[in-house]
């Protein structure tokens, strides 16, 4: 056997992750249905953006340090990111986007006010965020899902004439304390089977 002029197999053109994908939150699993159900975040342009990020640390041994060891090498810090321009700017999304509270003014008639807050809640953190995408050979998703979601962006928002308002969005996920006790990171990805039980297909629906 030769060695391959191109890395596009026969398979290639149904495994490509096409458009931008949505982020959607509080993804739930129906296990009668055998589908995915959540609620989007909101309108999104310019694409949306996953980053996991694993850090290794080399052991430092003497007679070594010349060169990369196999096996001296451990995970020293872990990160996980969704991020997007976030375009529908509900007050809901504007509080998030701050860490912040919403309510209905009590001085001005007819507004929310939105506010910055001191300290951080439990409720402050997203239990769930979802990247959900379509992959060519598939009408099933692959789904980035991200636990525990804290706001860590700046809040910059910038107008400008001849288009829309929007915020740079990010969050990271964060362990609960389940996870850390059993070594588990706040992140999976899901990847479609080709085939499921019964023929069904997971999808996400609002």
């Amino acid at each position: 056997m030769t060695l391959p002029n191109s890395g596009y197999t026969k398979t290639s053109s149904e495994n490509f992750m096409i458009n931008a994908g949505t982020i959607v939150v509080d993804v739930q699993w129906d296990e009668a249905t055998k589908t995915f159900t959540g609620t989007p975040l909101g309108a999104t342009s310019d694409g949306t953006k996953v980053n996991i990020e694993q850090k290794y640390r080399k052991i430092a041994v003497d007679g070594t340090g010349h060169v990369d060891v196999q096996g001296l090498w451990v995970l020293d810090e872990a990160h996980a990111t969704v991020g997007a321009k976030l375009k529908e700017l509900t007050a809901e999304n504007l509080a998030l986007g701050l860490n912040g509270t919403s309510k209905d003014s009590t001085d001005y008639d007819g507004y929310v006010e939105i506010e910055s807050k001191r300290y951080l809640e439990e409720g402050d953190y997203i239990e769930n965020m979802a990247i959900v995408g379509k992959l060519t050979g598939s009408d099933k998703p692959i789904i980035i899902l991200l636990d525990n979601v804290l706001t860590t962006s700046a809040f910059a928002l910038e107008t400008k004439d001849g288009d829309e308002a929007a915020i740079d969005y990010e969050g990271t996920a964060n362990a609960s304390f389940e996870q850390l006790q059993k070594d588990e990171f706040p992140w999976r990805i899901l990847y479609p089977k080709t085939t499921t039980p019964e023929g069904t297909d997971p999808e996400i629906s609002a």
